[in-house]
């Protein structure tokens, strides 16, 4: 059991960066799994699943809400994300598909290349504080697990 717990942790660790893996909802999943290895549901450690199941929601809006921020449209944001898959599947170009992504949203809603550039660059914004976010609980995660409940 331990070794799955390792392996969720990992892939939760994975899926903070990749947006095909849901890396803190995965990270969630592994402290349930190690509360019921450990027979230790504590309070603080479901507030830390609840924390987790948060993140994964917030991940999803926050490039919606810095775009709509920076004065841009759904578009830009929807794009942000296409581009952002894009270019993680042609390799490692993910912040310029997702900057391309978004600008063409933007520019195909506005017609205004200095405001879908502005767009695009909050766009991408969102999607690096929903990374830095997602990294900040899935490594935090496996520390406090191996801290708290193994020993």
């Amino acid at each position: 059991m331990e070794l799955l717990i390792i392996i969720l942790f990992l892939t939760g660790i994975v899926g903070a960066v990749l947006p095909v893996l849901p890396g803190s909802l995965i990270t969630a999943a592994a402290m349930v799994v190690g509360m019921y290895e450990a027979e230790s549901f504590t309070v603080n450690t479901w507030i830390w699943v609840i924390v987790g199941v948060a993140v994964f929601v917030a991940d999803y809006f926050m490039p919606s809400l810095l775009t709509k921020l920076g004065g841009g449209s759904k578009r830009a944001a929807i794009g942000a994300g296409i581009g952002l898959v894009v270019g993680l599947i042609t390799g490692p170009f993910m912040i310029v598909g997702a900057l391309l992504g978004a600008f063409i949203g933007e520019y195909m809603e506005q017609k205004d290349a200095g405001q879908s550039l502005k767009s695009a660059f909050m766009a991408v914004l969102g999607l690096f504080t929903g990374i830095v976010i997602k990294l900040v609980y899935t490594i935090a995660m496996p520390i406090l697990y191996y801290w708290n409940i193994v020993s």
